[in-house]
């Protein structure tokens, strides 16, 4: 079968400029708990780019999308958000160019003509942190769940509003890449044997590396910066996700699971991620002195 893959051109044209007026009010996340004496810590990912900044990136999003007109809106959304849209319609070529490409983020459908989305996203994060966000048809709670299992950053649902989708790659860009290249050198943050490197978002353990995708790290960032703390499950859903407090959704206890098969030795009885029955999370590790680099094991 002929490959399909093709740089956008044309009809997406020019990136616009940026709007100079734009809110980032919705970027302002602050907990809803009254008992909390004092703000949650927000991650510092969640400053939002400038238009200057935006235009010296020239990050590359991987379409995998199998309908043409779909394809053509999706790309339009990515040169929207100042970035450079990269399509294929097979679920082989996204492999591939994931690989050979070094794209930025993939927005992987779920229904492809060679292989199926989950299958992509199973291979794909077997050696890979690629950011990835689900665009797809299929809206039951169990394609979600089984999504963001395999290992997923988001997931949008079709028909999609064009505003909240670019919102959404913005936010999975900024929370991704922000914090990196800067020039900052930011402290380590150590609990025992677990090692988080914000600047370079690096998590060690033991010292192994740990490879997180990009909303995992997050997800670990905010709670052990609110270490000894009790977060909501509201105020991490608003802030990582930027979920509305009613939106009834089972992505946050997936990304939990998710992290203690990573850094628990023991799921049943975690040392770190604490759950608060009926209110949210806690990070219960105590946090020790900073650290340069974590130790590494001879090989």
């Amino acid at each position: 079968m002929k490959r399909e893959t093709l740089k956008a051109r044309g009809g997406c044209g020019r990136s616009p400029k940026a709007r100079n007026s734009r809110s980032a009010s919705y970027l302002r996340f602050y907990p809803r708990v009254p008992a909390l004496t004092r703000p949650l810590k927000t991650r510092r990912s969640a400053t939002i780019l400038r238009g200057n900044e935006a235009k010296i990136l020239s990050y590359t999003v991987l379409i995998v999308e199998s309908d043409p007109a779909t394809q053509l809106s999706l790309a339009s959304i990515v040169a929207t958000c100042d970035y450079s849209p990269l399509i294929t319609s097979s679920g082989q070529d996204a492999l591939r160019l994931a690989k050979a490409e070094n794209p930025a983020m993939m927005l992987l459908a779920l229904i492809l003509p060679d292989m199926d989305g989950f299958d992509v996203t199973r291979q794909l994060r077997k050696d890979s942190s690629l950011p990835l966000l689900v665009v797809t048809s299929r809206t039951s709670d169990v394609d979600r769940i089984c999504a963001f299992e395999l290992g997923a950053d988001d997931y949008v649902t079709k028909p999609f509003r064009e505003a909240e989708l670019s919102c959404r790659i913005r936010s999975l860009m900024r929370t991704t890449y922000s914090s990196t290249g800067t020039g900052r050198i930011g402290p380590s943050m150590q609990f025992g044997e677990l090692v988080l490197k914000p600047d370079s978002r690096e998590v060690w353990l033991e010292g192994q590396q740990v490879h997180l995708t990009p909303k995992e790290f997050d997800l670990l960032l905010a709670l052990a910066e609110n270490h000894d703390r009790v977060t909501t499950s509201e105020w991490l859903l608003l802030n990582i996700w930027g979920y509305d407090e009613n939106i009834r959704t089972r992505t946050l206890d997936v990304h939990i699971n998710r992290l203690r098969s990573k850094i628990e030795r023991d799921t049943s009885e975690p040392a770190f991620i604490r759950t608060i029955t009926g209110v949210g999370y806690t990070f219960t590790a105590p946090l020790a002195p900073a650290v340069e680099e974590p130790l590494r094991k001879a090989a």
